[in-house]
């Protein structure tokens, strides 16, 4: 790629362009998953839930990667088109943004350093999903959400 500068040649510095595709990588490697876990979920053959309904609050009982138990409490808040879930965990608070298409909420969020991907879909009266850390994601965690209020 060149530019031209007061009609010299110039290239820009090699930092620039690494910036530049490390962020598209790091967008790609969010948005992926997330596609894909929604595709997942619009095929399987769950009754459709109305959207806005799932704003509220969840007590929730997952399972990491490794097999370990936690529980605690996720809310759900409606913000326009999208939604803010915040999570609380031992104490910790983890916060995501999702979309609801059809009968899933896909959710991104941050992560200590990482972040993760979600996907959630009415299941026996409660709310049911994976999730996956998007810097060691090669299995997948699980959560079922029962409303609190």
């Amino acid at each position: 790629m060149k530019l031209i500068r007061g009609g010299a040649m110039m290239r820009p510095a090699a930092g620039v362009i690494r910036r530049h595709i490390n962020r598209g990588f790091t967008m790609f490697r969010i948005v992926l998953p997330i596609v894909a876990l929604t595709a997942a979920f619009l095929h399987s053959p769950l009754p459709a839930l109305a959207q806005g309904s799932v704003t509220g609050t969840y007590q929730v009982d997952g399972t990491n990667p490794n097999g370990g138990k936690y529980s605690g409490v996720a809310e759900v808040e409606a913000t326009g088109d999208t939604y803010v879930i915040t999570w609380t965990v031992a104490g910790d608070k983890s916060v995501g943004r999702g979309v609801f298409l059809d009968k899933t909420l896909a959710v991104g969020g941050v992560l200590g350093n990482g972040g993760f991907v979600f996907a959630m879909a009415p299941k026996n009266g409660h709310l049911e999903g994976v999730w996956a850390d998007m810097q060691n994601g090669t299995t997948l965690g699980a959560e079922i959400w029962t409303r609190v209020k």
